[in-house]
């Protein structure tokens, strides 16, 4: 084994961890908005007013999810739509749709407004900046441990 490949797995240990460290914090950023978003559905569930009733809100919908794929390294960031339909009145309700992000501007309030209620506004403007970041450097981190991955049996 050469000196490059050690140099190269030692730099590949310390991006992996870099890697789960982001993804830690990307779940307590998760987890915190999941809290006062539940917290608000709460309160507007015990409110008890009815739809024709002034005041009345609806339920919240729009949330988000760390995605987890099984074959590769990568950790995605997403928002999705957990609005109860006839479709999925039996099924699991921890399952909902998953939200497209606009091609060039990405997740923005225009594409989420047509999924989501007044009142989550506020929410998304406080998180998604935050997950923005996180999301590009946890593109660039998997990158780079996908491109060490393939310089390693090079170097053998």
């Amino acid at each position: 084994m050469s000196i490059e490949s050690e140099n190269v797995k030692k730099t590949l240990v310390e991006i992996s961890s870099l890697y789960d460290e982001l993804v830690d914090r990307a779940q307590l950023l998760v987890d915190g908005y999941w809290s006062e978003w539940k917290e608000q559905n709460k309160k507007i569930v015990t409110s008890g007013l009815q739809p024709s009733q002034e005041g009345y809100q609806r339920a919240g919908r729009i949330a988000p999810r760390l995605k987890k794929l099984k074959n590769t390294h990568r950790v995605y960031l997403e928002w999705w739509d957990w609005k109860q339909t006839p479709y999925r009145k039996f099924q699991n309700p921890r399952s909902g749709i998953q939200i497209k992000p606009n091609v060039r501007t990405g997740f923005t309030w225009s594409v989420m407004s047509k999924h989501a209620n007044t009142w989550e506004k506020v929410l998304f403007d406080k998180y998604e900046p935050l997950f923005k970041k996180i999301r590009k450097a946890l593109a660039m981190l998997a990158d780079q441990i996908t491109n060490l991955n393939k310089i390693i049996p090079t170097l053998m």
